[in-house]
């Protein structure tokens, strides 16, 4: 769902999870009371000081994108003095750093940084209990040099000193409390309460990292070891364990799952690298100075392609890609890299979108930055026309700020960069049961080897077609089923199965809806809007036993002469309604074949490209809300 820069990707070993380690061509490290932060070259193990300051104590350390108009800077490091509660920055690849001081001394003390939210608002936690969690709003706004005398908000109070810090998928905020021996989680977007989250099996918790998939590590120096706990933080195992005297303080994992521990000793300190996957120890680094911090520059990651009935799911955890209707050889990898939001931008630029037509869509979990797909390794893999290749791809962003999202591909080169061009066709989106929990995915197909990205696109209510419009619901045979107080146990979304309409397999199911003006209308008198441009996505989302699909199964539709996964589109009548006949008979499955519809539930939703519906709401509904997220209409069918 969801340019490029293309990657090339040294294949070193393939872990159990199916990506190829690559790990951080760079490591960052600070170094306590030492005043030194380093820079480690994980080819060569060779350091270098970055910064040097007497009296310093830095220790948390993040990278941030620079989102600065017209910045030069691909990314920032930020560091935490811890004792002189202080809060620097700068760009690690100047010729001349000089850290900037972004804060100091205020009703913070005693910060531990950090993590970056998709809003480019910097997260602190404190060692003083009580203190807790600190935002600095929108800090990666600022050019580099005009940062200084920032003042934070304090979100939530924890009684005991709190340490590390990681972002979940979904964008919450996990923060060790080193006093209590647990860790707790603070929900995404704000951040003001801190509850529970790994409870037990912890004696001196003080770093934490995330993997892909979203199991968690934890370092604890009394056990001296690193503990793994799984994504609910339970079932702990020791990943690692350390020498007798040395003691881990902070980490962080790369795109690909290599983790980076910072190790102190009695005069110096080690960076351990370990595979995240199966805890397999890869290399221990030497540093001049007893290691406490880490920070890794955005990196990269792959993932070896495994066909399995017509398609290929690559799932990285915080976005997936899934290829369909795959006719003979498929094989190679797809690639993913970080960008930041003002590289995205320049990239929209070479776009046909008109100017401010369309924003970066940050992914929750990658500090601020945006996570880009390529498939320039891919081999094969295309439909049977053998040029074509239909996909899907899947992202975490803030449904409250992406609410109409829309894929660009850039060629290899990143000269040519199209949404919904010749190269490439919007297929569908897919709000219920994507390739990740709580995801948006969305489909296209395309002709060139391209890197893919997600925007969140406007509207233009000067263009015909693209007037503010009421989505009136629903017509029979179909029901409505959003119902914003019901909550789907197996899906998680807001449409309640037993309202949906059940009709026959193998049958034409009219898919009817119309289009008042306004974005508050009650739908109940003419005119009509009869110029928006609608297309209709089906996937089958559970058996017809109610057993939930995972992953869905995307359903190429035909009607009125359309067929397969291409675009699916509506069209008017003399009623001023939009009609698409769904024929049930002929559905075109993963491996591209036509059969009748499997027995079970499915999803079918409406995606206006002319962007008809985005901030209109639901007739009828008290309190008012949001018709559906990504300005897409979304109802559920159960064939029998």
């Amino acid at each position: 769902m969801r340019q490029l820069r293309c990657v090339s990707l040294a294949v070193v070993c393939l872990l159990t999870v199916g990506a190829w380690a690559q790990g951080a061509p760079q490591v960052f490290v600070s170094t306590g009371t030492a005043g030194r932060i380093y820079s480690l070259n994980t080819k060569t193990g060779k350091t270098k000081v970055l910064v040097s300051t007497s009296g310093a104590d830095y220790e948390g350390m993040v990278v941030a994108p620079d989102n600065a108009p017209g910045s030069t800077h691909p990314y920032l490091v930020y560091a935490c003095d811890t004792n002189r509660s202080q809060i620097v920055r700068f760009d690690p690849n100047a010729n001349r750093i000089i850290p900037e001081l972004v804060y100091s001394n205020g009703s913070l003390s005693h910060p531990q940084c950090g993590r970056i939210t998709s809003n480019g608002d910097l997260i602190v936690s404190s060692k003083d209990a009580g203190s807790g969690l600190w935002k600095f709003s929108g800090i990666t706004n600022l050019e580099l040099g005009s940062g200084e005398s920032q003042t934070p908000t304090q979100l939530a109070s924890i009684l005991g000193a709190s340490q590390g810090l990681a972002q979940k998928n979904t964008g919450d905020i996990l923060v060790v409390d080193n006093t209590n021996r647990q860790v707790l989680r603070a929900s995404f977007p704000g951040f003001s309460a801190a509850g529970p989250f790994i409870t037990a099996g912890l004696s001196s918790p003080v770093g934490i990292a995330r993997r892909s998939d979203g199991f968690v590590f934890v370092s604890d120096q009394v056990l001296g070891s690193i503990l793994r706990f799984d994504r609910q933080g339970l079932n702990p195992l020791t990943c690692l364990s350390l020498n007798p005297g040395d003691q881990p303080f902070f980490m962080q994992a790369s795109l690909d799952d290599t983790l980076y521990a910072a190790v102190s000793q009695a005069k110096s300190g080690l960076v351990e690298s370990v595979n995240g996957s199966n805890c397999t120890p890869l290399k221990s680094f030497s540093v001049p100075d007893p290691a406490v911090g880490i920070a890794l520059p955005p990196t990269t990651a792959s993932q070896a392609v495994t066909p399995a009935v017509g398609g290929a799911l690559v799932s990285f955890g915080f976005t997936a890609l899934e290829v369909n209707q795959i006719s003979g050889s498929c094989s190679g990898s797809v690639g993913v890299s970080l960008l930041s939001p003002e590289a995205i931008r320049n990239l929209i630029a070479l776009t046909n979108f008109p100017s401010d037509a369309a924003d970066p869509a940050v992914n929750l979990g990658l500090d601020g930055f945006e996570a880009v797909i390529s498939t320039a390794n891919l081999k094969g893999c295309t439909a049977k026309d053998k040029v074509t290749l239909n996909f899907q791809t899947a992202a975490f962003v803030d449904n409250s700020k992406v609410t109409n999202p829309e894929m660009v591909v850039c060629d290899d080169a990143n000269t040519d960069c199209q949404p919904a061009s010749v190269n490439l066709q919007p297929i569908g989106v897919w709000p219920i049961n994507g390739y990740l929990p709580q995801d948006i995915t969305t489909g296209g197909k395309k002709t060139l080897k391209c890197n893919v990205f997600l925007v969140n696109s406007h509207p233009d209510t000067k263009v015909a077609g693209q007037e503010q419009g009421t989505f009136c619901g629903f017509q029979s045979p179909l029901t409505n089923t959003f119902d914003p107080s019901f909550i789907d146990s197996d899906f998680g979304d807001n449409h309640n199965p037993a309202l949906a309409a059940t009709l026959s397999a193998g049958k034409s199911v009219p898919v009817k809806f119309k289009l008042a003006p306004g974005g508050t209308s009650n739908c109940q008198s003419a005119p009509y809007l009869t110029d928006a441009i609608a297309i209709l996505s089906v996937a089958q989302i559970a058996d017809s036993a109610g057993n939930p699909l995972f992953p869905f199964v995307p359903v190429g539709l035909v009607s009125n002469g359309s067929s397969g996964l291409g675009q699916p589109l509506f069209k008017g009548d003399s009623n001023q309604q939009y009609l698409f006949n769904w024929d049930t008979g002929s559905c075109i499955t993963a491996d591209g074949k036509s059969q009748t519809c499997p027995k079970g539930t499915y999803s079918l939703t409406v995606v206006f490209l002319t962007d008809n519906t985005e901030n209109s709401v639901t007739p009828n509904i008290n309190p008012p809300s949001p018709q559906s997220i990504y300005t897409s209409q979304t109802t559920k069918v159960i064939l029998k």
